[in-house]
């Protein structure tokens, strides 16, 4: 599982600086957009830049004439996004602005479109200005307002981007040609005197150099990691930082073989052993940065077939205890709750999702019974297959067992059909209210199979399917 920073804006995430704003100070953003009249406008951002979760930071809804105001507080730049059907709107919001936003037509996500895996909404900058501020701050001029830089710099930079760094491999590059795309990337901003615009500038030429110039990862440490401040949420810094410490373990490994790093992560899980080995490493004496690299490689290991999942887990918990910086232990919480989420011996997902009779069932709700939770829909072949074998299954285990299965289909209409057409005696609900719920559970195949146990935590992730013989699989587990 590969979640390094993807290399288009629209996936990145909270900016940093802030230098003159007040701390927590008001946001607002408004508009007006007939289309979505009566619908939820929800604002996100990410909470760190190694998990990429997403955190909810401001809702409002749209009134019958389209008009909206949202309003958070923020203590430092972001960059925050909503998810309108098939878009990724996106926005710069900084500490005391007063925004005016336009939002594309509305276009909502087809079936095909929620259930496929490899969709990807259009990411889609916001068009917005400045109207005024929350507080004593100055409006910017429309050359100097954030959102304004970011889109100018980047219609300069990608060009130079796909020409010298996606061909950097393929193509010899030119080396005046990329030190004059240096030069012309930098002309148009160097008056700005924005300390984050400066930043994101510096570090996308720094990944620009890095490929064009294939300057290697150590002298890249050097030059834009080793003395500087960690920019935990500054996309351009964070960017090219999952690109040189990407595999960091395995290539540190290889330059000191001798101090046997992989028996100290996996074999003997000691932490102040493994910082002690990192730290006689010139180039990782910045605290900050070297534990920032722990998080990324403890994560990143926990998906590698080379290394002991128990042993990052009980690395993460190490770290978490072990850290002076608050900032990381909110990291390692969210890093635990991402790789946990579907490991047997920890709770699943929630999820609130209506039946069809428009009840909204809650998980939580069949706490201590034993849950056998099914993905599924109306239409696949295998699926209504499958309803015939659950059948006979809720009759053989019906005081021991709750079959509940959530029903990804292009309507809620369609379940109301389905459970008048057929007599399927358990629990259906409908995915639509909750659409995350197929990417809280990994959902890439239907159907798909969990056992919950009576303490609400996974006992088996997958579960065998009725004709894998999942009678028998759940009889020998009670057993135990």
């Amino acid at each position: 599982m590969n979640k390094t920073l993807p290399g288009i804006i629209v996936f990145l995430t909270c900016l940093l600086w802030g230098y003159g704003h007040a701390d927590g100070a008001t946001v607002k953003i408004t508009g007006k957009s007939v289309d979505y009249a009566g619908d939820s406008l929800v604002f996100f951002s990410y909470s760190n830049m190694i998990t990429f979760s997403e955190k909810e930071i401001a809702s409002c809804v749209v009134g019958d004439s389209g008009t909206f105001e949202c309003t958070l507080t923020l203590e430092k730049t972001r960059l925050i996004f909503s998810h309108l059907g098939v878009y990724n709107c996106y926005m710069y919001a900084e500490p005391g602005m007063v925004y005016e936003i336009r939002l594309p037509r509305k276009r909502q996500k087809s079936m095909a479109d929620e259930v496929n895996q490899f969709f990807e909404e259009t990411s889609v900058h916001i068009s917005l200005k400045v109207t005024g501020t929350t507080g004593e701050l100055t409006v910017p001029g429309k050359d100097e307002e954030l959102n304004f830089l970011i889109h100018a710099f980047n219609d300069y930079f990608y060009p130079y981007y796909y020409k010298f760094a996606v061909n950097a491999y393929t193509d010899r590059i030119n080396q005046k040609e990329l030190k004059d795309a240096v030069g012309n990337l930098q002309t148009p901003f160097k008056d700005i005197t924005s300390p984050f615009f400066s930043a994101y500038m510096d570090y996308r030429i720094g990944l620009l150099n890095h490929y064009g110039n294939q300057v290697n990862s150590q002298r890249i440490m050097e030059d834009f990691f080793l003395d500087r401040p960690v920019r935990y949420q500054n996309p351009a810094y964070m960017e090219l930082f999952n690109e040189i410490f990407n595999d960091f373990f395995d290539r540190f490994s290889e330059k000191y073989p001798k101090r046997n790093l992989p028996l100290v992560l996996n074999r003997d899980k000691d932490y102040s052993g493994l910082n002690e080995i990192l730290v006689r490493d010139a180039s990782l004496r910045n605290d900050s940065l070297r534990e920032l690299i722990l998080l990324k490689e403890f994560y990143d290991g926990f998906f590698d077939q080379k290394n002991i999942r128990s042993s990052m887990l009980q690395l993460l918990d190490s770290l978490q205890v072990n850290t002076s910086i608050d900032l990381h232990r909110t990291m390692v919480r969210d890093i635990m709750l991402e790789i946990t989420r579907l490991l047997p011996g920890y709770a699943p997902p929630d999820f609130a999702l209506y039946d069809h009779d428009s009840t909204l069932v809650h998980l939580s709700d069949f706490q201590g019974e034993y849950i056998y939770l099914v993905f599924c829909n109306s239409f696949s072949y295998y699926c209504i297959k499958e309803y015939e074998y659950l059948k006979v299954l809720q009759q053989r285990l019906q005081d021991q067992v709750r079959i509940l299965t959530i029903l990804v289909d292009d309507s809620f209409q369609s379940m109301q059909v389905l459970m008048k057409n057929n007599s399927y005696p358990w629990t259906f609900l409908h995915f639509s209210n909750q659409p995350q719920v197929i990417d809280d559970y990994d959902i890439r195949t239907y159907p798909s199979y969990f056992l919950i146990g009576p303490e609400g935590k996974l006992i088996l992730s997958p579960a065998p399917s009725p004709v894998e013989n999942f009678e028998a699989t759940f009889r020998q587990l009670q057993t135990q």
